[in-house]
């Protein structure tokens, strides 16, 4: 067996021509001449391609999509009524796909731009079912909590040691808050008045899990990593 200087790859001996690169595998190219032909190169450059792929595979069914429902709405109603929620739910969807696969290597840039986009299709769907009606007493807190409750999570997952039950139980700690949030919103919206009641019934039944978690994870188990836990 011999290695190709010039891209790395093995080849079996009487090789002149190395298949991958088309160059002399025991003579180094001139430094400008050097195409970068590793293996690892290549599988990186197949993944970007197929990342492109898909990407341009969901525009075509996304718009084509908006394509669609328009088109039906404005044969049979017509005029644009029900098609404008279909369209800024699949344009919504199609935005997030792309943010996924373009910014997944800038975190920063992928959640401010998720929390942008997400409060853009409820202003739009507010503005098209009721005329701006419940986005700012309602989805606008509302999501702004679901935002809070996610950054603490992940906050609490980066700062623990040991990653176990103890992620779950502060997570279901956390969506309890949210959900009694949630449910004074709500209220505060429809009644006027803050009356907790289902959310208390969440918090209830999920704090008792959230504690035997934190007891198992810490006490039996003496902290041990999720995936051992389930033998992942």
């Amino acid at each position: 067996m011999i290695l190709c200087i010039n891209c790395g790859v093995e080849l079996d001996d009487g090789f002149k021509i190395c298949p991958l690169c088309g160059k002399d595998p025991g003579r180094k190219d001139e430094p400008e001449h050097i195409v970068s032909n590793f293996p690892s190169d290549i599988i990186q450059l197949q993944k970007k391609e197929n990342r492109r792929y898909l990407w341009e595979l969901s525009g075509i069914i996304a718009f084509s999509g908006i394509a669609v429902c328009t088109i039906l709405n404005l044969l049979i109603s017509k005029g644009l009524k029900w098609s404008l929620l279909s369209d800024v739910s699949i344009l919504t969807a199609w935005v997030i796909l792309t943010l996924y696969q373009f910014a997944y290597k800038k975190p920063l840039l992928m959640v401010t731009s998720l929390i942008l986009t997400t409060l853009l299709a409820l202003f739009f769907i507010d503005l098209i079912t009721t005329g701006r009606e419940w986005f700012f007493p309602v989805g606008l807190p509302v999501a702004i909590c679901a935002y809070i409750s996610a950054g603490i999570i992940y906050v609490l997952y980066k700062i623990a040691h040991l990653h176990g039950l103890n992620i779950l139980a502060s997570a279901f700690i956390v969506l309890s808050g949210f959900c009694i949030l949630t449910e004074m919103i709500l209220d505060e919206f429809l009644d006027g008045s803050a009356d907790i009641q289902w959310s208390l019934f969440v918090a209830v039944s999920v704090l008792p899990v959230a504690m035997i978690f934190f007891f198992y994870h810490y006490r039996l188990k003496k902290g041990n990593q999720l995936d051992s836990f389930f033998h992942i």
